[in-house]
């Protein structure tokens, strides 16, 4: 007798375990005990702990299934013959024992997996905010250094050559020397006034999104000329089409590609070449190419500078082409599209 009160109780001790062996095992020794004859022992208490485990533990069908089968033994155990007049309340005790504790443990484990649900989607946004701040730091970062690169760039390939031609001629031609040096005054000068504006922007951090200085427009490319005129490569410039009502960033993109296509004629071309800008507006689409005659880029096979990867990038994010490479008659060309949409969508500043 006491082994059969002890099977109903020890075997709990392991429930977590082996669940479903438990509840065999204390089901069984509960069935056992109350067949024979014995001091009343409220053994289904066993039952009902062990089936709440198992119900924590399987899918709703099999813990129907399970359910049922520990029903239908605890009632063939139990039950008195239907002669009595306690059947009916006996069968509705055994039968709501053990569907309550199905119930609460088909409750629990529905509550643990939204639980553990909850927490893995918290886990995921958590990942996917560490992500997407890494991935804004990146673009960021790439912003501040094409940037930097167009506002350096231009002005300090400028500023070289103009030095080089200064220091061949400021004994012989003393006027042509202060012409050089005024170029690089004036090109030093604009090129402060940009990186003290890129400044004030990155010491803003209430408006990071903001462009880094004025943006430049194709109405000043022209400015862009001048000072390649003085430094002994002349620029032919054809702009074609009205350009007053494109939108900003496709027109400040198609600057800095000139501008970045211009540095590299004043570094790689060579003195006396010869470069051609054309700017023109193809319906919804802007195309600029620049072109020069001049010795080309040393080492084509290499890989593509700053400045080339630059304006691919800027190009890529209006969603137009670029190609740049050496011509077929000699010198290089740099060709950019540039959509005034994407998808439909008007690009913006």
């Amino acid at each position: 007798m006491y082994v059969l009160v002890a099977a109903c109780f020890l075997p709990l001790a392991f429930r977590r375990r082996s669940p479903l062996t438990v509840l065999a095992i204390v089901t069984s020794a509960a069935a056992v005990y109350d067949m024979v004859p014995r001091v009343p022992v409220w053994t289904w208490v066993g039952v009902i702990v062990a089936l709440y485990t198992v119900a924590t533990r399987l899918p709703r069908r099999r813990l129907i299934l399970v359910a049922g089968i520990v029903a239908a033994v605890m009632l063939a155990a139990g039950l008195p013959a239907f002669a009595s007049e306690r059947w009916i309340s006996d069968f509705a005790r055994i039968v709501s024992l053990v569907g309550v504790a199905a119930a609460l443990g088909d409750a629990t484990r529905n509550r643990q997996a939204y639980i553990a649900e909850v927490e893995r989607r918290a886990a995921e946004a958590e990942r996917t905010r560490e992500e997407e701040a890494r991935r804004r730091v990146d673009e960021e970062r790439l912003r501040i250094a094409r940037e930097l690169h167009d506002v350096t760039a231009h002005s300090l390939s400028i500023i070289a050559v103009q030095s080089g031609a200064a220091v061949h001629v400021i004994d012989k031609n003393p006027v042509e020397a202060r012409k050089a040096l005024e170029v690089i005054r004036q090109t030093a000068k604009a090129s402060l006034e940009e990186l003290r504006s890129m400044l004030g922007v990155l010491r803003n951090p209430e408006d990071g999104d903001a462009p880094f200085a004025p943006a430049p427009r194709l109405a000043l490319v022209s400015d862009l000329v001048r000072p390649l005129d003085e430094a002994g490569v002349s620029v032919t410039l054809n702009v074609t089409g009205d350009l007053r009502e494109i939108p900003s960033v496709v027109d400040s993109s198609a600057y800095r590609i000139v501008q970045e296509a211009l540095t590299n004629v004043v570094r790689h071309a060579g003195e006396g070449a010869h470069a051609t800008v054309n700017v023109r507006r193809e319906g919804g689409m802007l195309a600029v190419e620049v072109s020069d005659d001049g010795r080309g880029v040393p080492d084509s096979g290499a890989s593509e500078g700053h400045g080339i990867a630059g304006m691919r990038e800027r190009v890529a994010a209006l969603g137009g082409s670029f190609d740049a490479g050496p011509s077929p008659d000699g010198g290089f060309s740099v060709t950019a599209r540039l959509p005034f949409s994407t998808n439909g969508v008007e690009a913006r500043a």
